[in-house]
């Protein structure tokens, strides 16, 4: 179901009980192929009612261990490791800010044979471009996780 890099890494930062609940719901994700967690929460397979599974995927997806910095960077920096290893090449990374639904959203994506990989993003709270303080937001995580 998962390559075996994600399931170390995953296992490092979640309890049993919450990777079982992910491996769960990347199942139902899979096979329904549906994003909403009322869809999500009928099929649960959970003996509770149907607002106790509800509220706990919510829980669950709210979970800090979650977040882009515990889940994304490790599995980020393990695939950047495995794919350089046979040859030595500098890290591209392009910023891009857009209008999605909405939503003002400034990403910065690592390029890789010719494809743009986001890695990490943040919702900017005004319309129009960024400014230079938004752009070190950006910027300062992935400094951190590539240094060296």
């Amino acid at each position: 179901m998962l390559p075996k890099f994600y399931q170390n890494c995953f296992q490092n930062v979640l309890t049993p009980a919450q990777y079982k609940m992910l491996e769960i719901l990347i199942m139902l994700l899979q096979f329904h192929k549906t994003v909403t967690i009322e869809k999500l929460a009928t099929v649960f397979p959970q003996p509770i009612k149907f607002e106790s599974r509800r509220r706990s995927i919510q829980r669950f997806l709210l979970l800090p261990e979650l977040s882009i910095q515990y889940i994304w960077f490790p599995l980020l920096k393990r695939w950047v490791k495995n794919s350089r290893q046979s040859q030595e090449k500098q890290l591209i990374f392009a910023i891009d800010r857009t209008q999605w639904r909405g939503e003002n959203v400034f990403v910065i994506s690592l390029i890789e044979q010719k494809r743009a990989i986001p890695v990490y993003w943040l919702l900017l709270t005004k319309r129009g471009c960024s400014n230079l303080g938004e752009q070190k937001k950006l910027i300062r995580p992935l400094l951190r996780l590539f240094k060296g």
